[in-house]
């Protein structure tokens, strides 16, 4: 009788078991699964700002250095670093929410981010999806990455950490299957009450630039993108950065060794600018190493142009690949570039 009986009790949990993973791989693509209150870390002076500015600055230009570029960010310091005036702004600002989230992608649980302003009772807010650059745990959105600019304008933001990283499941394919998680905020943002689904835009930096264009070739609706030091001509770009092709990029994208130049150009807004059917605001350093103005930003504006299609070009001139000197300036036309596309 005990030995019938715990094969029941096996049973009966294999079945549960079975069950519950069907019921995870059936949830519908943006459905949130876990949401909770962001851990701020604590607010940190003005001078250890300075501080930490010094030392990533002091990283990228040891690394520029490494890929033989010469660049005099410790010497214009001053010029890349906010006023104490607009970090206390920034730091003191109170009025917003955070969430940690994990939404279904694909099946897949994938981390992100919800930065709303606070007060959204009886509200429908312009929502913008951010789109990180680097690779799977390398320049991740974090709580202090909330765009600012944005929330206090009155957009809800939500961004991915795509899967793979900081504890999503999968793995990123920079550009493959990952552009689904892309996607799948917009079900999400259409779940929440206080999202107006009218006004949708999407914001890409570096890598984040391909994904917003990717995501626009797979068929997202939005009313305007904004980039900036936007990877668009993955094979130029390839060229002249082949430590990165070689050491992230053919690690990431599945076929890579057999086919390079194929997998690169899927990935390239250079290549498809013919689906870019929203309007496009371009902005760059021109000055930036990492993602060269004249092949990324220039070569898909040029495309853009030939077709007819409706774009801004900015280029910053001795700018970095962050755009920090003109750090202000980017974000207002940022901005000002959705609320022209507002509905």
């Amino acid at each position: 009788m005990n030995t019938l009986f715990r094969l029941l009790v096996l049973l009966t949990f294999c079945f549960l078991s079975h069950l519950y993973t069907v019921g995870q791989k059936h949830q519908s693509n943006g459905t949130i699964v876990e949401n909770e209150a962001c851990v701020m870390p604590p607010k940190k002076s003005y001078e250890q700002y300075l501080k930490d500015q010094r030392t990533s600055f002091e990283q990228e230009v040891a690394t520029a250095a490494r890929a033989g570029h010469k660049v005099n960010y410790l010497e214009n310091l001053d010029r890349f670093v906010l006023s104490r005036d607009d970090f206390e702004q920034r730091e003191s600002f109170s009025d917003f929410e955070c969430r940690k989230i994990k939404y279904i992608s694909d099946g897949l649980k994938v981390v992100g981010f919800i930065w709303k302003p606070k007060n959204t009772f009886g509200k429908k807010l312009p929502v913008v999806i951010v789109n990180r650059g680097g690779n799977p745990n390398l320049a991740l959105l974090t709580p202090q990455s909330f765009y600012f600019p944005y929330v206090k304008n009155g957009f809800v933001v939500i961004g991915s950490q795509y899967r793979g990283a900081d504890g999503s499941e999968g793995q990123d394919e920079f550009g493959g299957a990952d552009i689904n998680d892309v996607l799948n905020l917009v079900p999400l943002a259409r779940s929440l009450d206080y999202v107006d689904m009218n006004n949708v835009f999407m914001h890409g930096a570096s890598r984040g630039g391909m994904q917003a264009f990717l995501a626009l070739k797979k068929g997202m609706n939005v009313n305007a993108v904004a980039v900036h030091g936007a990877l668009t001509d993955l094979n130029s770009a390839a060229k002249e950065w082949p430590e990165v092709a070689q050491r992230v990029w053919s690690r990431l994208m599945p076929g890579y060794a057999e086919k390079t130049e194929e997998v690169l150009r899927e990935r390239s807004a250079v290549s498809f600018a013919d689906k870019i059917n929203v309007p496009v605001l371009i902005l760059h350093g021109g000055a930036d190493w990492r993602s060269s103005p004249g092949s990324q930003a220039l070569g898909l504006a040029t495309q853009l142009q030939s077709l007819g299609k409706t774009y801004e070009l900015h280029i910053y001139a001795d700018d970095e690949h962050g755009i920090s000197i003109n750090r202000l300036d980017r974000e207002r036309r940022i901005i000002e570039w959705f609320k022209r596309y507002m509905k």
